[in-house]
């Protein structure tokens, strides 16, 4: 154990406890993992923060055909992102995968790297598109290593 990563060492013990467990349970333990990582990016999502802990790039005002503004600039984003049936818990014996699923996963793609995607139409009915900035939307942090390791603490110890 270093002084630098104190939590190293109580890392090597709970992956030897897992390597302890039936594939069935390790199963089980990585759902739960997953329930609690979703949970957090959720959370950090509404917020509007990005997993390093920045601000997300603020969204720009909407107008109207006619010019006006329809929606001020900044306020909250991905409103239906926000919702955990909007993510799809894939949980194995040796790991657990995060991703969106159905339209959330096409809006959530085109913000996190930063694609082109389509915004509304001009006055005169042309398809309008934009390049919108990279929001990191998933990601893991060291609050998120955290919670990994009280929810298997918790499994261990009940």
């Amino acid at each position: 154990m270093s002084e630098s990563d104190p939590l190293a060492g109580l890392e090597d013990w709970l992956g030897a406890v897992l390597q302890g467990l039936s594939p069935a349970q390790r199963k089980r333990a990585a759902m739960k993992v997953g329930q609690a990582l979703r949970k957090s990016n959720l959370q950090r999502i509404a917020k509007n923060v990005e997993p390093e802990g920045g601000a997300m790039e603020k969204r720009k005002a909407r107008l109207d055909q006619t010019g006006r503004t329809r929606r001020k600039a900044g306020g909250k984003m991905f409103r239906k992102l926000r919702l955990a049936r909007n993510f799809k818990i894939t949980a194995r014996a040796d790991g657990v995968e995060i991703a969106p699923v159905g339209g959330a996963a096409k809006v959530a793609k085109e913000h996190h790297y930063g694609l082109r995607g389509f915004v509304g139409r001009s006055p005169n009915g042309e398809k309008v598109f934009t390049r919108y900035p990279e929001r990191r939307l998933l990601g893991f942090n060291d609050a998120d290593r955290e919670t990994v390791i009280d929810v298997l603490a918790q499994l261990i110890d009940p």
